[in-house]
């Protein structure tokens, strides 16, 4: 039995053609994907640093609103002024309304000390004021270089340095400084012990 010539099918040349239109339609949509999950990577990215830096921003103010001018003594029974800066550690001091819902033997009052470790801004706790050692330490906002620090003391000027006249002196004020990646650096400024002024 024959076939006719209207019978005949897709020559080779059509065949080619049609494969090179749906290589070329898949290609494109297969692009199209890549963008929208890069895209999509992109901004989880970006929420996940966004959220970081509200959480720290939230802990950060809270310390230092609720900064109480009393000195601590270290595990070593050595004296410490109530507010600590310099050496490893960014801030130290004492703050208070530390929430006590499980009913522990403890005082509402807590060290805590914040430190730059090369790569992050860290977080620590004392279980107690006096004598006790940190828990282990909180990574609260990566950074890639360490963040600046100014002081504004009573009489209303700003200073690099905090050298306070008394064991129990708070600055008025504390501006941190944190390095963004390619732009200038993001200002925090916070009010110190806004209870006790």
């Amino acid at each position: 039995m024959r076939r006719r010539a209207g019978e005949a099918g897709f020559t080779l040349i059509e065949m080619l053609v049609a494969l090179a239109v749906f290589a070329l339609i898949a290609g494109g949509a297969l692009a199209l994907l890549r963008i929208s999950v890069d895209a999509e990577l992109g901004a989880r990215r970006r929420t996940e640093a966004m959220a970081a830096e509200r959480r720290f921003l939230s802990v950060w103010t809270a310390d230092l609103a609720q900064a109480a001018p009393r000195p601590a003594r270290d595990e070593a029974g050595s004296s410490h002024a109530a507010f600590e800066v310099g050496g490893a550690v960014l801030l130290r001091f004492v703050r208070s309304g530390w929430s006590n819902v499980d009913g522990a033997a403890r005082p509402s009052l807590q060290k805590v000390e914040w430190r730059w470790d090369g790569k992050a801004l860290v977080r620590s706790g004392y279980p107690f004021p006096d004598g006790a050692a940190p828990d282990p330490p909180s990574m609260m906002l990566p950074l890639a270089a360490a963040p600046a620090l100014r002081f504004r003391t009573g009489d209303g000027v700003w200073r690099d340095r905090w050298e306070p006249q008394r064991e129990g002196e708070l600055p008025v004020a504390v501006e941190l400084l944190l390095p963004q990646a390619g732009g200038e650096p993001l200002r925090v400024v916070s009010l110190v012990g806004v209870n006790y002024q």
